[in-house]
């Protein structure tokens, strides 16, 4: 079990094809706020964005403790569509922190996988820039979505993240 009082969230990426802005701006705001990241992928090792940018992810789905973390988000891009969201280990993993009482969130193509597990609606493309029920929060896809940004997204992760409990 976790010791450390200090704010911890998990990142789950596909291998091959998240967006970089939807992971490297909330992981930088989250960082400046002293909550540790950690990214876990499909696979374990290096993970290409759709932009270019290669980051490693220690954890595959399966080396994932969900008591661990304070919660998770799940990132878009093509290849969340593609990997994430009919994989049965991540609904597995989103169900247990969805029970845990721990925030579950996701942004652009990352809501797939919430919808797959009945914590987001058919509400893709169209409707609030994000939406926000209890300690799930799907947010629309900053590229598509006037006036909303990967910062607004990581800003709004960060202060769910700090607020106080109960």
């Amino acid at each position: 079990m976790r010791v450390s009082s200090k704010k911890r969230i998990l990142f789950l990426i596909a291998h091959e094809g998240f967006n970089d802005r939807e992971l490297l701006d909330p992981k930088a705001i989250l960082e400046d706020r002293g909550i540790e990241v950690d990214i876990a992928s499909t696979l374990a090792g290096e993970c290409h964005g759709m932009g270019g940018t290669k980051v490693m992810a220690p954890l595959a789905i399966d080396d994932v403790k969900p008591y661990e973390y304070d919660g998770i988000v799940i990132v878009g891009g093509l290849g969340a569509k593609i990997y994430l969201s009919g994989n049965a280990k991540v609904h597995a993993l989103l169900k247990s922190f969805y029970k845990a009482g721990k925030l579950v969130a996701a942004i652009g193509r990352g809501r797939h996988a919430l919808s797959e597990v009945g914590l987001f609606g058919e509400n893709f493309s169209y409707g609030p820039k994000v939406e926000i029920r209890g300690h799930v929060i799907a947010a629309r896809p900053p590229a598509t979505t006037p006036g909303w940004t990967s910062k607004d997204f990581g800003r709004l992760l960060a202060d769910h993240l700090m607020a106080p409990s109960g």
